[in-house]
């Protein structure tokens, strides 16, 4: 778990390092240099970018799929699970003040 862990840190910092700005500082090099033209330059960026953004995807869904995964089997509720004891606990609530209403109130239970 902790190798799988470290991969995704690891893999999310090399997308978090190139930001924007960095993206855009690295453009401007390039063209500077006439490396490559203002068009190719920014095509580039956005190549990468958008990989990047990708990339993070995959990584938010495969540690999500990780966590997921640990949590089922700790046998740990998910929001459905929870959602429906809510409804369970609020149709109880229910039932036990129409009773109370019923029995009157020197009959209450404590």
């Amino acid at each position: 778990m902790l190798d799988d862990i470290k991969k995704l840190l690891l893999a999310g910092l090399g997308g978090v390092v190139l930001t924007k700005d960095k993206l855009e500082e690295w453009k401007k090099r390039l063209v500077k240099e006439n490396k490559m033209s203002e068009g190719e330059a920014k095509r580039l960026i956005d190549e990468l970018r958008e990989a990047g953004e990708n990339q993070w995807k995959d990584i938010e869904k495969s540690f999500r799929e990780m966590m997921r995964k640990r949590l089922d089997s700790m046998d740990v509720a998910d929001q459905r699970e929870l959602e429906k004891l809510r409804s369970r606990v609020d149709e109880l609530e229910l039932r036990v003040s129409a009773v109370e209403k019923t029995i009157g109130p020197a009959q209450k239970l404590p």
